[in-house]
């Protein structure tokens, strides 16, 4: 990922070679060109932050969220991101930090 020769990079990645934070660094990296592979690795990702409790995870839900709502412009599927954060609120809402957290950032 390095030399920037993402497609490589990519396959090793689903290869196995690589953990959460070189995942994440790959679908930052990839977001602009390939929105749909990088949407699943932020999708991925936010499913264990639903389980969690604090600020610190509230705040990375709420960039990996940014995120995801970012591919779903790229890819014109907005109202799917809709959806989505609609049922993440109802299931998260007596999590008061991360409903603010998610408020400050429009989501």
């Amino acid at each position: 990922m390095d030399d920037g020769d993402l497609d490589p990079a990519w396959q090793a990645a689903a290869d196995g070679y690589a953990d959460q934070r070189q995942w994440l660094a790959l679908a930052d990296r990839i977001r602009a060109q390939r929105p749909a592979d990088a949407l699943t690795v932020y999708l991925r990702w936010i499913e264990p932050l639903r389980k969690q409790t604090g600020n610190s995870a509230y705040e990375r839900m709420t960039e990996l969220l940014l995120s995801a709502r970012a591919c779903h412009l790229s890819l014109g599927t907005e109202a799917e991101f809709t959806s989505y954060l609609a049922t993440l609120r109802a299931d998260q809402k007596r999590k008061r930090n991360l409903m603010a957290m998610l408020d400050q950032h429009g989501l």
